[in-house]
């Protein structure tokens, strides 16, 4: 087999050991490779190489090749873009805030609107499921950057807004840089996903080892009922009775080895990752609220998403989990928004 790369290979090497901080120069059918010290170690070559010889081959499913692809897939990839629209609603969110967003227990006035911009994000994540069987896919999950809040909608919508996307390096920077709290709340919103996405496949495998553990009982129920049966045979010396009344005893601990056996074989293991993001800057109506309960009163800023054309969801101050039933709470000297579950909850 040949060690001449690939110039497509070379085109790809070259570019991604530069994006690292490497120095390459190039030739028809090799890169001389100037790399630095950690990168030589990641990659396990010295600092100074020639790529496609033969020493450090450059070639489809060389290992070199293979690191290379690590490096390029482990970071995920980022397309950042904007969302214009021609008209920002003016007027009618007052009936919203009971349409999109329900306040429970409490009135709530639009005191302000005012345009602005907002981030967005569209998470795709990919799932694997191994067991006796493999299954895997993609979910998506919209987010407003902002807040952490899940946007569904967003995914859905995004593409008929005719969003412009920003050349590399031409990104504006209107895009916050810590993401935490919305890239975690989005990657728990796509393990439930992809649980429900699952939920036949799971239930397809716990039938199966339903299966097998009963097929695997009634084996060595017939099987002891056999041995048991075969102790009066005449035949049979005294040594070899007692030797047939071992293994019949044996035979409860055998059989929950392979059970167990069969648990590991139809155990599923999932595992979700984050593959790619879309990020987009959009032109936003932002809403004032104020909240009454009781006595207390707080002011609260809501967003209206041309690209969905609703509220967005707000996140529960408690837990930070996403929602649209919104329990206005008293704590001290103010009112506390929390979902469904947390409001039921006593402390």
């Amino acid at each position: 087999m040949t060690d001449l790369a690939d110039p497509e290979i070379l085109s790809f090497s070259a570019e991604l050991l530069e994006h690292l901080g490497g120095l390459i120069e190039s030739e028809s059918d090799r890169l001389l490779a100037l790399l630095p010290k950690p990168l030589s170690r990641e990659l396990d070559l010295p600092e100074e190489i020639w790529l496609g010889s033969g020493a450090a081959p450059l070639r489809y499913g060389s290992p070199l090749l293979d690191r290379l692809i690590q490096l390029a897939t482990r970071e995920v990839p980022v397309a950042y873009g904007q969302i214009q629209v021609p008209y920002l609603k003016k007027e009618g969110f007052q009936q919203l805030l009971g349409q999109d967003l329900i306040f429970l227990d409490s009135l709530v006035r639009v005191t302000g609107r005012a345009e602005a911009r907002a981030t967005y994000m569209v998470l795709i994540c990919r799932y694997v499921a191994m067991s006796d069987e493999r299954k895997e896919g993609l979910v998506q999950v919209g987010l407003q950057e902002g807040t952490g809040a899940v946007v569904q909608d967003f995914i859905e919508l995004w593409d008929q807004a005719y969003p412009l996307f920003f050349p590399l390096g031409q990104v504006p920077p209107h895009f916050p840089e810590r993401l935490d709290r919305a890239v975690s709340g989005g990657m728990h919103h796509a393990e439930r996903q992809v649980h429900e996405n699952l939920a036949d496949f799971l239930k397809s495998m716990r039938r199966r080892l339903q299966r097998d553990v009963r097929n695997t009982r009634e084996y060595y129920q017939a099987l002891q009922a056999e041995m048991h049966a075969g102790l009066s045979h005449p035949a049979l010396t005294d040594a070899q009775k007692v030797e047939r009344m071992a293994k019949i005893r044996d035979l409860p601990v055998e059989m929950a080895r392979k059970i167990e056996d069969l648990e590991q074989k139809y155990q599923v293991r999932v595992t979700v990752s984050a593959c790619a993001a879309f990020r987009f800057l959009v032109d936003i109506v932002q809403l004032m609220v104020e909240v009454k309960h009781r006595k207390f009163k707080r002011s609260i800023p809501v967003i209206w998403n041309p690209v969905t054309r609703r509220l967005d969801p707000l996140i529960c101050e408690r837990c930070g989990e996403t929602t649209t039933r919104i329990h206005p709470v008293p704590r001290e000297n103010t009112v506390e928004l929390l979902c469904d579950r947390c409001s039921r909850r006593k402390g």
